[in-house]
């Protein structure tokens, strides 16, 4: 029963320390701006702020620290500035209002943190700072409450950091609860936590001891030692050394082993003396286990004497327990001073009593606080239902007309699917039909063609042979030779009309001179210019090479030259190029001052067979054919609709 008693004061020592610890916000301070990469002029800024975090100027500080970060394009820094403000609140002066100031920007963290993706700030405000408070001011039902609502969203979202800080916050909550079993489960999942997903083991030595000393609050001994044997693994500095010798020390007291407590209390005492941040952190937790120790082996003045530190240290933060007064009226009973024992037992009494009316305050106000909560969560649950149900609604609505849709798209869908067939089967007979076509305009050309040659050849034969003063008989044969050259140049246009409508490519990778060939062509139209016609040639520049197709070229430039002498009577034929240099490309003009050609006809004559005056000499295709073969060639055949004293036609294709 005795040794129940002094592992109770153990474990509300151990508590109460770790309750006036503050808690670490981001690393060590030396090494923080290498690890996060902080800029520097957001790092001295965030060091000052944090040097006045309880100052109430701190909150304007902080905002300008998250302005500065967010210019910077820093979501860390940012989310450490709203973060801040929850530790001015935690570390600062009691308020009247400082439990909803530290709610309200323990949300505004939570929530910054969820939309920027940075869960380690999430659940750091909340059980760090939120849940924490909760435990400090003894409101454990809300602390419980808080720490399985985050059990519950970080487990399903499978999120480690939430996970850690939970099961830590849990084993808190327990220990204060004085329900360890519950406490040594959370202590053991932390463990299991860290060691799977391979997390910062600084404090494993300090996890391992808590473990162990619930395990000695359920009378596990066994597992209490395995525990210690596994804290000392991760012993890395001597603030390690001194927390696991205490707990060394404190299993050999609960397991009555004196001699080797009386060694580990020497090595122990004999540590902290030389080490003075030990002694600071670690003093009240040395002080009441050497109290224990004392009273275990009935060094009750040595007991009495260790135990009067400890309570004055103890009462300079105000963390006396009726527990305190219990264990000195155990010493003042062993020493048989009834007196002292009675007063103490009373102090118990009477503290034991107040703090159970302050508790029972506090629990009726907890109660209600979650009361209130579960009916907001209720409410928000049914207006998230009508919400649901209201969605659910519309996307049935939504869902029928994209049916309607569907069917009405696949209606199209088939007609458009048969109108393709009809229309492909109407295609394949037009391109059948247009092979037949070509087929049958080759076929026949060529058996008119052998024929109309040997009719040209005997008529220039037969013309040859009749003497100049048959004149009658001379023109006979002239008109003959004149038709049959003319039917000869009908087959010939039909042909290549043919084969261009084929797709031939015209090839134009021949290099010329521009100039000698606008010469040439010049040379070749003199003989059908009128001789009131002056022709005459203007070019941009003295000389130009090119790579073209100079047959094809020369037969679409010939044409448009006859074509201009044939309808000039008088004035003149400019034939002239130009250079267009944005595009790459010349620009070949054919300019006349002949009869020209109406505006409503100027597209009609590019036309097959279109002629406007059916009278005149010609089929009709030279136009047409000259137009293709500037499309196979690249090109262009245009006229001009802004020259109104003639025609002027217009070539254009690349250099």
């Amino acid at each position: 029963m005795e040794a129940c008693r002094t592992t109770g004061l153990v474990s509300l020592f151990l508590l109460l320390f770790w309750l006036l610890i503050p808690g670490h916000i981001h690393g060590q301070q030396t090494s923080e701006q290498e690890k996060y990469h902080v800029d520097s002029t957001l790092f001295v800024y965030y060091q000052h702020c944090k040097a006045e975090i309880k100052s109430p100027s701190v909150m304007q500080m902080l905002d300008t620290l998250f302005l500065m970060a967010k210019e910077k394009g820093d979501l860390r820094m940012q989310a450490v500035a709203i973060s801040s403000k929850t530790d001015h609140f935690y570390f600062g002066p009691s308020f009247e209002g400082q439990e909803d100031s530290l709610i309200l920007y323990t949300n505004a963290i939570k929530d910054f943190a969820r939309k920027t993706n940075q869960p380690q700030y999430y659940y750091f405000a909340w059980a760090n700072r939120l849940i924490t408070y909760y435990t400090k001011q003894k409101k454990l039902n809300l602390a419980l409450y808080e720490a399985n609502k985050m059990q519950q969203e970080s487990e399903s979202r499978e999120e480690i950091d939430g996970m850690q800080n939970c099961y830590q916050a849990l084993l808190r909550i327990y220990q204060s609860k004085e329900l360890y079993k519950q406490a040594t489960l959370y202590a053991q999942k932390l463990i299991d936590l860290i060691l799977k997903y391979n997390l910062n083991k600084y404090n494993m030595t300090n996890k391992y001891l808590e473990l162990s000393n619930c395990y000695l609050r359920t009378n596990e001994p066994a597992k209490a030692w395995k525990a210690l044997e596994e804290s000392k693994l991760y012993i890395g500095n001597e603030l390690n050394q001194g927390a696991y010798l205490c707990g060394l020390l404190r299993y050999y007291i609960h397991t009555k082993d004196m001699v080797k407590a009386r060694e580990t209390l020497k090595e122990t005492t004999q540590l902290f003396s030389k080490n003075t941040e030990l002694r600071i952190k670690r003093a009240t937790n040395l002080l009441e286990i050497e109290t224990n120790y004392y009273i275990e082996t009935g060094e009750y003045d040595k007991a009495l004497g260790i135990f009067q530190q400890a309570f004055e240290k103890l009462s300079q933060n105000g963390f006396i327990t009726p527990t305190l007064y219990r264990t000195r009226g155990a010493i003042y009973t062993a020493k048989k001073d009834y007196q002292k024992a009675i007063e103490s037992y009373e102090k118990a009494f009477e503290l034991s009593d107040s703090l159970n009316s302050a508790q029972e305050d506090i629990a009726v106000g907890e109660f209600a606080t979650i009361l209130g909560m579960e009916h907001l969560n209720l409410e928000n649950k049914e207006l998230i239902q009508k919400n649901q149900e209201i969605q659910l609604e519309t996307r049935r609505h939504i869902i029928i007309l994209l049916c309607i849709i569907v069917v009405i798209v696949g209606i199209m869908f088939f007609r458009e699917t048969r109108l393709n067939k009809v229309l492909r089967r109407a295609k394949d007979a037009e391109q059948s039909a247009s092979r037949m076509k070509t087929e049958f305009i080759q076929n026949m050309s060529h058996e008119i063609r052998t024929p109309l040659n040997s009719i040209v050849g005997f008529s220039q034969i037969l013309s040859s042979k009749i003497s100049e003063e048959d004149e009658e008989s001379k023109e006979y044969t002239t008109i003959i030779e004149q038709g049959s050259n003319h039917l000869l140049q009908l087959i010939d246009n039909v042909l290549e009309l043919s084969s261009l409508d084929n797709g031939t490519t015209i090839l134009t990778e021949t290099k010329i001179e521009l100039n000698e060939f606008c010469l040439q062509c010049i040379e070749s139209a003199k003989s059908l210019v009128k001789p009131e016609v002056l022709l005459s040639y203007q070019p941009e520049k003295s000389e130009l090479y090119l790579c073209t197709n100079p047959a094809r070229l020369g037969q679409v430039v010939l044409h448009l030259l006859h074509n201009a002498a044939k309808f000039t009577e008088k004035g003149s034929i400019i034939l002239s190029w130009h250079i267009l240099p944005k595009q790459k490309q010349i620009m070949i003009c054919i300019t006349d001052t002949g009869i020209g050609i109406p505006q409503d006809k100027q597209n009609f004559v590019f036309e097959r067979f279109a002629k406007l005056d059916t009278f005149s000499k010609g089929t009709g295709l030279g136009l047409a054919l000259s137009r293709l073969i500037m499309e196979r060639m690249g090109g262009k055949l245009v006229l001009d609709e802004q020259y109104t004293d003639g025609c002027r036609f217009i070539l254009v294709f690349p250099i």
